[in-house]
């Protein structure tokens, strides 16, 4: 009896040890997501910029009443929200026509070439009239489109970068990727007085917009002799990673300089570990689009040149090319759509007209 006791006793004890460890576990769990959501950024772009095309000719008559576009590109990231905005703008745009575009939008947690190969072949038999993509790797990305198009599926390219050699039907995007890195790098350098120590961060292995930024980064600084490249690294577009790199940087080089970032989420990165090194103006950043918090680092002084692209046209003029292409019209092979260097004094501009409301809610 004493032992059965004393067993029911340990039993009762392992009982209520579970059930407190379990407690604790949640109540961590419930702190760790508090934490999280007092984190969150609000990030939607939800307007246009002065770079939108007011001339831009929409004055085509579809040749039918509903049209099925798949689009896919690199990942989920708030850059492509710009384009998404230009994209439902032009959707709403054509209700009024009295025509409907049942579109997909889709994009994997983290780029990779391989699930954008996946997601063009799954589209090809699901009866899309057209599939628009954001290229990934282009000699990744090139076979699935000929394949698509070997099956009677018209493809366009959009957004960050095209595949010339190929079958696709049009591209509209950023026709200059390596034009907009010679510009920061150079805006860089001048202000560095074209002498000190620089660091860049390199984005995704691959992606050929990240690519020929950072062959542009590389020849303008070149022209520098005075300025020296300290380190180059690879964020893979990840901000927790761009900080990291950063704040390693700021200890192995008391004397860096400038940080050249060259995707939407490395001068975010590059940012908040400068400010919170008490670095800010200290250390000159140039670095890509229009991320809200990357434009509140532009306005305080942290950031000193921001390169945004015209990303509302991306999604605008894709969708209305689309249609004409299914419907066997001719449209320019190769839409090019700018993109702007901005600077402190037009950081609230930039932020109005991308966020207006949104960032209001964020600053509360």
């Amino acid at each position: 009896m004493k032992r059965k006791g004393l067993l029911s006793i340990v039993i009762v004890g392992l009982i209520v040890a579970t059930l407190f460890s379990g407690c604790k576990a949640k109540a961590q769990n419930e702190v760790s997501k508090a934490k999280i959501s007092e984190t969150k950024v609000v990030n939607t772009s939800t307007g246009k910029t002065d770079l939108a095309d007011k001339d831009f000719d929409i004055s085509y008559a579809p040749q039918k009443d509903s049209y099925k576009i798949y689009c896919t590109y690199k990942n989920i990231h708030s850059w492509y929200d710009a384009i998404k905005a230009g994209v439902d703008a032009a959707v709403s745009d054509m209700e009024k026509k009295g025509v409907h575009i049942d579109y997909v939008w889709y994009g994997p947690t983290t780029p990779d070439a391989i699930d954008q190969v996946n997601s063009i072949e799954t589209a090809v038999g699901q009866g899309y009239d057209l599939i628009a993509v954001d290229v990934n790797q282009p000699e990744t990305t090139a076979k699935a489109i000929n394949n698509a198009v070997d099956n009677g599926v018209p493809v366009a390219t959009f957004a960050s970068s095209d595949v010339a050699n190929c079958d696709r039907s049009f591209f509209v995007g950023n026709t200059d990727n390596y034009g907009d890195g010679c510009t920061l790098a150079k805006a860089v350098c001048e202000k560095m007085g074209g002498a000190g120590q620089i660091a860049i961060l390199a984005g995704t292995m691959g992606a050929a917009s990240h690519e020929a930024r950072l062959k542009g980064f590389n020849d303008t600084i070149a022209k520098y002799p005075g300025i020296k490249i300290v380190d180059t690294q690879r964020d893979n577009d990840s901000v927790e990673k761009a900080i990291s790199i950063t704040e390693s940087w700021l200890g192995a080089y008391p004397d860096l300089g400038a940080i050249l970032c060259n995707n939407m989420s490395n001068p975010v990165g590059a940012c908040q570990a400068v400010k919170s090194a008490g670095k800010s103006g200290k250390i000159i950043i140039g670095g890509m689009d229009h991320d809200l918090r990357t434009l509140q680092y532009l306005k305080d002084g942290t950031l000193y040149i921001a390169q945004v692209q015209n990303c509302y046209d991306m999604g605008y003029k894709l969708i209305y090319y689309a249609v004409e292409t299914i419907d066997g019209a001719t449209v320019p092979d190769s839409t090019p759509v700018g993109s702007t260097s901005v600077y402190m004094d037009d950081a609230d501009k930039f932020i109005d007209m991308l966020y207006g409301e949104k960032a209001d809610a964020t600053a509360r």
